[in-house]
């Protein structure tokens, strides 16, 4: 009866996000059409030039724009040589070391493709382009930002809202929640001997009133996602910071659901990011990185730092590295492994099964052809899986993702999580045995960056006092907001 009934207020919500959000795409595409068709009615003026930034700038009238005094306007578009360029759609949503490729690529464009501004012009003065020329460089020039412009242009702010309608599986509420959101800025420098430098901070967007909307005031808050200095020469790098591990490298495969998924293999930890244990997106490291042709190998260090909990002890250090070959056609494998040393083993961490240090391997694959993809990790774990009652214990895990696009808008994806204690002297019931099914709808530039979705979760596994685990639904919205 209770299956039956969140099956139907599963129906009911897919409806309304249906019924709400398709007629606001629609006409959000008629008002564009609107627009397209007035912009037509372009006065037969001529083009002028501008040099703006130290960018020579070709202005185009676009449209009219009709005034109640008469005195109406000609709208332009004023754009380098290479502004019209359209780069070339991605639709895999990046992590980790991809998304910081992506990031450095889109500013790489920005600059060598130009920026694109708009202007008006009175149609009276238009049809001097002398006169044109001088009212667009004085329009530019007094905006509040003209100035700085160029000293921005290097740099990429963005926000990605991520609303989530879910159901917490224990007692079957459904929430509006925060699905991640989050904001950033990415700056990124090449310089004349190739050398490439690129800063990044990353933070939770949080809609709680009471709270900054992206907070930055504590760099030791936990809303910090990222916070890293980067150089790269040629295919090697180093980071310093926090930034994504070495072992996230071979986790990231995997790590593609929206709501429900990397519950197995071993990254974020203990209700963590996996900072701590070095094994998610680790802080106070030092990482080196040689990304080839054929290959990827990376090895990392975090100095000493908290450990979890109040345990009266610290990481001396953790040490990681990462392979994966790239050598196949579609086909990338890698393994990881992380090894966390504490200061000691004390009491309070023997009475939660701890043991001895922290170590986690990790092996994955990946496959990709054309329209869909399969995605697999393994994991093996001592000292850094946790129960439902932060009861620690040795553990093997495997996550599979598997994915299939229908056209260029809607993918189907589905694979599951499954976390298995492999500890004699742990005696709980926990385990992971999830089923995970997720649909999505990606609009915009289709990157699935935007997009609507709906996960579910069909578990089979238990918590620690051996109580069954509820089915799961989250139906979601991603919006990314950048320059």
């Amino acid at each position: 009866m209770y299956r039956l009934m969140l099956l139907r207020r599963i129906i009911t919500m897919l409806f309304l996000v249906v019924s709400t959000v398709l007629p606001l795409m629609a006409d959000k595409a008629d008002s564009n059409i609107t627009l397209a068709q007035s912009e037509n009615l372009t006065p037969n003026v001529p083009e002028f030039s501008i040099t703006y930034l130290g960018e020579t700038q070709t202005c185009s009238p676009t449209g009219l724009i009709k005034q109640k005094s008469h005195k109406d306007l000609v709208t332009y578009r004023c754009q380098g040589e290479y502004a019209d360029y359209v780069s070339e759609k991605k639709r895999e949503e990046q992590r980790g070391n991809d998304e910081t490729r992506r990031l450095a690529d889109q500013i790489k464009l920005k600059m060598d493709k130009g920026a694109v501004y708009s202007v008006q012009i009175p149609i009276d003065l238009a049809k001097r382009p002398a006169r044109a020329s001088l009212i667009a460089q004085r329009q530019l020039n007094d905006r509040p930002y003209g100035k700085y412009l160029r000293m921005l242009r290097p740099a990429k702010l963005y926000v990605s809202i991520r609303p989530q309608l879910a159901n917490s599986g224990d007692d079957g509420k459904i929430e509006l929640r925060n699905g991640g959101s989050r904001g950033g800025f990415f700056y990124y420098h090449q310089f004349k001997n190739d050398l490439e430098l690129a800063l990044h901070y990353e933070a939770k967007a949080d809609f709680d009133s009471h709270t900054p909307f992206i907070d930055t005031a504590d760099a030791s808050d936990s809303h910090r996602r990222l916070s890293y200095f980067m150089l790269k020469s040629g295919s090697n790098s180093i980071v310093l910071g926090k930034y994504w591990s070495a072992y996230y490298d071979i986790a990231s495969f995997t790590d593609r659901y929206m709501a429900y998924g990397a519950q197995a293999s071993g990254a974020f930890n203990s209700g963590t990011d996996g900072g701590p244990s070095g094994t998610g997106r680790v802080d106070r490291m030092i990482q080196i990185s040689s990304r080839k042709e054929a290959y990827d190998a990376t090895l990392q260090f975090q100095f000493k730092h908290d450990a979890l909990r109040d345990f009266n002890t610290d990481y001396h250090y953790t040490v990681a590295g990462s392979f994966i070959y790239k050598g196949w056609d579609k086909i990338r494998l890698g393994a990881s492994l992380d090894y966390g040393k504490f200061d000691a083993i004390t009491s309070q961490m023997k009475d939660f099964g701890i043991d001895g240090n922290d170590l986690s391997s990790i092996m994955g694959v990946t496959y990709k052809k054309d329209d869909y993809g399969i995605n697999a990790v393994f994991s093996y774990t001592k000292n850094h899986m946790s129960d439902d009652q932060g009861t620690y214990f040795d553990a093997v895990g495997t996550e599979f993702y598997i994915h299939y696009d229908i056209e260029e808008n809607y993918r189907i994806a589905a694979g599951g999580n499954w976390l298995i204690p492999r500890d004699d002297k742990y005696d709980g019931k926990y385990s992971i045995k999830n089923l995970l099914l997720s649909f999505q709808y990606t609009f915009g530039k289709k990157t699935f960056d935007d997009m609507i979705y709906m996960e579910v979760s069909l578990p089979n596994g238990k918590l620690a006092n051996g109580k069954s685990r509820d089915v799961s639904v989250a139906i979601g919205l991603r919006y990314l907001l950048d320059n």
